[in-house]
């Protein structure tokens, strides 16, 4: 069974990784990108996280040396400014494995399987969490929608400054 498992983690099978990044600098890096359903892509982007940059995954460890898991190169995060981010693993559509990387934390790789269900009740926590005291407030903004040429209102939580 190990070997198995190490066969299919084998960097040699080319993980593909998906990144999204919000205007406070928090990412969510998905992998294997292909495995990555059209609605976790619609619910990660109805949180006002946008798609900056795939490519292939690489191994990385925590900051502090810790735990390892497939995600972005450690380049793209420092182009893209980003700190503090998930790493959501697909395993099946409905099924995932979430991890969080934080510089102060380290890498955490907790050994739950979520549903997606279950996900989407963690993501909003969990950028929370990033935010730390700064508090949440509402904001409403206008923007194009992708799925029409008109224009849609949203409210949105964002983090005071």
């Amino acid at each position: 069974m190990a070997l198995l498992f190490w066969l299919w983690a084998s960097p040699a099978f080319g993980y593909e990784y998906q990144l999204y990044k919000n205007g406070e600098n928090f990412g969510i890096v998905v992998f294997p990108k292909t495995q990555m359903s059209a609605e976790l892509d619609q619910y990660i982007q109805s949180l006002l996280l946008e798609p900056v940059e795939s490519g292939e995954a690489v191994m990385r460890s925590g900051s502090k040396g810790e735990n390892e898991t497939y995600m972005m190169p450690l380049e793209v995060q420092k182009n893209h400014s980003i700190e503090k981010f998930m790493v959501i693993q697909v395993l099946t559509r409905s099924r995932m494995m979430i991890g969080i990387f934080d510089p102060e934390w380290g890498l955490t790789l907790p050994s739950s399987i979520f549903g997606f269900n279950e996900m989407k009740k963690n993501i909003p926590k969990t950028l929370d969490i990033f935010r730390g005291n700064n508090k949440r407030k509402e904001i409403h903004w206008k923007g194009k929608s992708k799925s029409n040429s008109g224009l849609k209102s949203r409210w949105t939580a964002i983090s005071g400054r």
